[in-house]
């Protein structure tokens, strides 16, 4: 059983454009075809593939009678998504800084979390950040010299807000939505989760083979970023509450 509430689910099913979710999702379940039993070794079986599709034709069929009500305020999402995006290239700079300071002591560099990912959820990404922030500013003389000065560290103090602002923001459209939406939306969640297990599982049964290994991969659903420039415009955005 996932550990994600039926909120989470609606926030990970608003965040992602129906269409493209559902494009993913067929993608990755064409890449299971002649792989199946490699697959079904590692959990997922028939039943599993079946579930994946049934919930692609359910979102279909409901987006067609719902239409634009299947979608919560676009700018409560909009906003959590250029918020996040901005807290995700910060996210992966620091962490850059930290291999580069630690990467002779594993036992602290373990502390800075540099291998996990966040996935779509506004509150994981805000735990991330909270903590690597306060790493950043317990070893500040490691760091300073990598660029991770107190400018930089303050920054992620106000990325660390701005979050917490988007994420009431995108509860509220979530909880405003009529009850055919939510479910819209919670459908949704469910198909983004249970298809990037098929991902993951993809990838690690197919650890050794690198060409069927990247069948199953997340383009089209996720936007990859570079990390953020430090010294670009949006630093300043953040720090002067750019108008949403």
């Amino acid at each position: 059983m996932s550990p994600l509430t039926r909120e989470d689910f609606i926030e990970l099913g608003v965040s992602v454009p129906t269409s493209s979710l559902v494009e993913w999702a067929n993608r990755q379940l064409a890449a299971t075809k002649g792989r199946e039993t490699r697959l079904q070794s590692r959990g997922v079986n028939s039943a599993y593939l079946t579930g994946v599709r049934d919930l692609v034709a359910t979102i279909g069929t409901h987006q067609k009678e719902l239409g634009s009500a299947a979608e919560p305020a676009p700018q409560a999402v909009a906003l959590a998504q250029r918020i996040r995006e901005e807290a995700i290239g910060f996210w992966r700079e620091s962490k850059q800084i930290a291999k580069v300071a630690f990467g002779t002591s594993p036992d602290l560099l373990a502390k800075f979390r540099t291998g996990v990912q966040t996935g779509l959820l506004v509150a994981n990404l805000i735990r991330e950040l909270e903590s690597i922030v306060g790493l950043l500013r317990e070893h500040s003389k490691e760091v300073a010299g990598l660029g991770a000065n107190e400018a930089f560290i303050e920054r992620g103090s106000l990325l660390i807000g701005r979050l917490k602002e988007v994420k009431v923001g995108l509860d509220t459209a979530c909880r405003e939505l009529p009850p055919p939406a939510a479910q819209q939306g919670h459908d949704k969640g469910l198909l983004y989760d249970l298809t990037r297990k098929l991902v993951r599982v993809g990838r690690l049964e197919f650890i050794l083979d690198p060409d069927q290994a990247a069948a199953f991969n997340f383009t089209g659903v996720r936007r990859e970023r570079s990390v953020t420039n430090r010294t670009g415009p949006r630093k300043e955005r953040v720090g002067g509450r750019e108008p949403a």
